[in-house]
């Protein structure tokens, strides 16, 4: 299968350089490659998901979907978050699912045991099913540390070239007009100019406000059997076990193991991040190592003026409620000082509105003073790690020496994964 950058090369879409640039940025921020290339602004919606059609040789949605409400009870909200797929349509035994990755087999095995439903995946790129999850199931994505704005993917990046295809497109499922209402590839304004894609800025902020809600509109009968019989010509997925297709009982789930939290020394710490695999182990072993010096540990990524909870170690924090901080950069507090600065702050947090959400974000608990650290790749800080010792708690200052070094070892080991990214795509 050729590998997504190729294809986008290939296409004329983006250039070797803006998919490098892409790379890099995952490997420090996380989620897929389309997703950076996106938020860098070196590729649209569209032109993404016709490129992912390509490499999966299967219909890809973009855009503003509307998902079937009768087929959204079907998966559960556990199986929407740990496989990031979502229902799109659902008739008799079939069950079109959108997902990121159609070839997680155990994913679409998982749904089918689930539903009871033979499993057809439409590819859909991952920052809207991001947005998908946000508006249907109330799950959020903050902690890949990525934020997508899509009113900013209408326009392509400086520079880029204009896409010209040079790419046959995957195989079509249905005749073009079907597809075409369908898929919603053209939706509508107001004044009735056509467009492309709609400016969901406002609608993801709405979305993180309120309670979770079906679309108004769904998929027209004509139009579900429009890609229901489409898709029966193109089975994929796997059948549910035994002749009945009535709804099974509840899987349990899988036990994903928790991240070692044991303290480590500071040459133990500093040996693994010489061999780190992925960003995560870097998060594990930098709080692992923070344990030994603090009570509690906070890992933040840095990107466009906001600071996102990544990992988080040690008391009342773990990676759920570290995925929930996030703290706009700007305004007086800490971790502007930091940013800004570029330089570590050791000290107490003095009562600015940005501190005081920080601190009630963390879980409360005002410390004697905090310890806040830089982490710079590239020339630019991307991380922050931020540490105290709880509640009235007070950080000495022997130490931290140890902790700059380790700073210094962190980004190295983001060059090490940078390098090796060059290697091949997601």
């Amino acid at each position: 299968m050729a590998k997504l950058g190729e294809i986008l090369v290939e296409m004329r879409a983006c250039t070797r350089e803006q998919v490098q640039e892409g790379l890099e940025n995952q490997v420090i921020f996380g989620g897929r490659l389309g997703t950076n290339l996106l938020e860098i602004g070196h590729l649209d919606e569209p032109t993404l998901a016709r490129a992912l059609g390509v490499r999966h040789s299967l219909p890809c949605l973009h855009g503003n979907l509307q998902v079937d409400p009768a087929a959204l009870p079907l998966v559960r909200p556990e199986l929407v978050d740990r496989h990031q797929v979502v229902p799109y349509l659902a008739q008799d035994r079939k069950l079109a699912l959108l997902v990121c990755d159609p070839n997680d087999l155990q994913a679409l095995d998982e749904v089918a045991f689930a539903t009871g439903k033979r499993v057809h995946p439409i590819v859909v790129p991952e920052a809207r099913m991001w947005v998908l999850m946000r508006q249907l199931y109330g799950i959020h994505r903050q902690l890949r540390g990525i934020e997508v704005a899509f009113g900013r993917l209408q326009g392509r990046g400086a520079g880029a070239p204009p896409a010209r295809p040079a790419v046959a497109a995957g195989p079509d499922l249905m005749d073009e007009s079907a597809f075409e209402a369908l898929y919603q590839k053209r939706l509508t304004s107001p004044a009735g100019d056509d467009l492309d894609i709609v400016d969901l800025t406002d609608e993801v902020k709405e979305a993180a406000q309120a309670p979770p809600s079906p679309p108004a509109a769904a998929p027209s009968p004509a139009e579900r059997e429009a890609v229901l019989a489409a898709l029966q010509r193109e089975e994929v997925g796997r059948p549910p076990p035994g002749p009945a297709f009535t709804p099974l009982p509840a899987a349990p789930p899988p036990v994903v193991p928790e991240p070692e939290r044991t303290p480590l020394g500071f040459a133990e710490a500093g040996r693994l991040l010489e061999g780190v695999g992925d960003r995560d182990a870097i998060a594990r072993t930098v709080l692992r190592y923070a344990l030994s010096r603090f009570k509690r540990a906070l890992l933040l990524t840095v990107q466009r003026g906001v600071a996102n909870g990544w990992e988080g170690m040690g008391e009342g924090l773990d990676r759920a409620s570290a995925g929930r901080i996030n703290v706009k950069l700007g305004a007086p507090g800490a971790l502007t000082t930091v940013v800004s600065s570029r330089a570590h702050f050791l000290g107490p947090l003095q009562k600015t509105e940005q501190n005081l959400r920080f601190l009630k974000a963390l879980g409360g608990g005002v410390p004697q003073n905090a310890f806040v650290l830089p982490i710079l790749t590239r020339g630019r800080v991307v991380n922050l790690l931020y540490a105290d010792n709880g509640r009235g708690g007070l950080v000495g200052g022997g130490d931290l020496g140890e902790l700059l070094i380790l700073a210094t070892k962190i980004a190295n080991s983001y060059d090490a994964l940078i390098t090796r990214s060059k290697a091949g795509t997601r």
